[in-house]
C-alpha cells in the first residue's frame, strides 16, 4: 500500500500509539465482544490513515470513530453472520472483581441490539460523548440518536430481566 501524497505514516504510527487501544476497545464493544472482529476493524482503519494521512482531519480520532463505525456496517451489510461463541476479553485482570462476570452478561444482550443501536449505546455510555458528536459520528441526526438509545435500552432491559420503570 502506497502513502499518499501527503501523507505522514509517521503521525499515523503516533496517533495509533496514542488511540489504538481505545479504538480497539470501541470495536471490541461495537462488535459484540469479538476480538478478533475488532481488531480486523480497527487495523484496516489504521491502514486507510496511512494511506490517506491526517491532513485535513480536525479530529483524527472521531475520524477514525467513524470510519471503525462504519467498516462495521458495512461488514452487517454483507451478511457477516453473528458468532454465539463466548465473547474473547481483550482485558484481562488478574484480581478477583465483577468485570469478567458483568462481561459475559452484557456483551450477549449487547447483540440483541442492531448495529446503530449498539453503536449508539457504546458511543453514549462508554465513550460517554454527548448525542451531538454520536449523530456526528453515525451520520445521522441528534433525533435519530435519541430513538436509538430509547429502542436499545428497551430491549437492554429485557435482555437483562430488569424492570423498564427503572
Amino acid at each position: 500500500m502506497m502513502a499518499g501524497v501527503n501523507a505522514d505514516p509517521g503521525r499515523v504510527a503516533e496517533f495509533a500509539r496514542a488511540n489504538g487501544q481505545a479504538l480497539l476497545r470501541f470495536a471490541y464493544l461495537l462488535t459484540g465482544g469479538r476480538g478478533a472482529e475488532a481488531e480486523d476493524l480497527v487495523q484496516g482503519v489504521l491502514a486507510t490513515l496511512v494511506e490517506r494521512g491526517l491532513n485535513g482531519i480536525a479530529d483524527p480520532l472521531a475520524y477514525a470513530r467513524r470510519a471503525v463505525v462504519n467498516a462495521h456496517r458495512s461488514q452487517a451489510r454483507r451478511g457477516i453472520a453473528e458468532r454465539a461463541a463466548l465473547p474473547r476479553l481483550v482485558e484481562r485482570d488478574p484480581g478477583p472483581d465483577r468485570r469478567s462476570e458483568d462481561r459475559a452478561v452484557i456483551l450477549p444482550a449487547l447483540e440483541a441490539l442492531s448495529p446503530d443501536e449498539r453503536a449508539v449505546v457504546i458511543l453514549r455510555y462508554y465513550a460517554d460523548l454527548p448525542d451531538e458528536e454520536i449523530a456526528a459520528v453515525l451520520g445521522c441526526a441528534r433525533a435519530t440518536v435519541r430513538s436509538h438509545a430509547h429502542r436499545a435500552m428497551t430491549k437492554l432491559r429485557r435482555e437483562l430481566g430488569e424492570d423498564e420503570r427503572n
